[in-house]
């Protein structure tokens, strides 16, 4: 348990480091005027592009099977340890935890898109516009993980500690529960960090919260033996790196001396090259 609260905090870490312009809350815009026209935004054809990954994603889910024969089936490091210490003991109970990791998986995407941009955005502050960009923000981080993050586990074919003969499911590295909660938490965190949302303690509060809740859904993903503990930190990098990258990338004002490539009128922040 302490290595995962240490690794939340290394995630935290590497969240705020790239959001250095993020400094005090008297700093930061607000949507009360709507979406700050220095940012970049989202426009046609990158939100074409988005449903494009999307689709990517789903086609990989449906359309590419595993391998129904393992490419690594042996655990690394301290997996084997993670494994006996932290599984639960009987099938009710790894069953409970797997559920319990479809919190975070779910949960967070959710909260997002639907309570932070549509519910707080759109109908609390009025403000649609700025609801649309942040829902596409977080959309785009949604689908560019669950697009690699699928391609990854299928053509890495680990098995998963809990394999058995009658259902093969050898897509276990890295963790796909986990790196969506990360995606969303880490975005969360650079959002609160570069904008005021709620104002005062509140925004401060969802950074934290955030990953708490993504920590969680990787150790559930270990306790209900779905996955290997280097699967879940596998995960949790991935989607940290997805979801503060896409944020930072579209909450900084233009730099006329950063050069950036276009994509659409209104898109110029889908292809990442020399944004950094």
């Amino acid at each position: 348990m302490i290595g995962d609260v240490q690794r939340a905090r290394a995630c935290a870490a590497l969240v705020l480091s790239l959001a250095p312009g993020a400094v005090t809350a008297a700093d930061k815009p607000t949507l009360d005027d709507g979406w700050p026209a220095r940012w970049n935004r989202i426009g046609t054809v990158e939100t074409a592009v988005i449903g494009a990954m999307g689709l990517g994603a789903l086609l990989m889910e449906v359309v590419v099977k595993p391998p129904s024969t393992p490419r690594w089936d042996s655990p690394i490091l301290f997996d084997a340890d993670a494994r006996s210490t932290l599984r639960a003991g009987s099938d009710s109970a790894r069953s409970a935890a797997a559920t319990a990791s479809d919190f975070g998986y779910l949960g967070l995407p959710l909260y997002a898109i639907g309570v932070e941009a549509g519910l707080v955005t759109w109908l609390g502050k009025g403000k649609a516009d700025a609801a649309w960009q942040l829902a596409l923000i977080n959309t785009e981080a949604l689908a560019i993980n669950a697009l690699l993050s699928r391609l990854t586990q299928k053509a890495v074919g680990r098995s998963r500690p809990d394999a058995v003969a009658t259902n093969p499911d050898n897509t276990a590295f890295f963790s796909g529960h986990t790196s969506t909660a990360f995606t969303i938490a880490s975005g969360l965190c650079v959002q609160h960090a570069k904008l005021e949302i709620y104002g005062g303690i509140a925004d401060q509060i969802v950074c934290p919260a955030g990953l708490v809740v993504a920590a969680t859904t990787g150790l559930m993903r270990i306790v209900s033996d779905r996955h290997w503990a280097s699967d879940v930190i596998g995960g949790a990098i991935f989607g940290t790196v997805v979801g503060a990258g896409v944020s930072w990338v579209h909450l900084r004002g233009d730099d006329p001396g950063a050069p950036t490539l276009s994509i659409g009128a209104g898109g110029r922040s889908l292809v990442y090259v020399r944004s950094f």
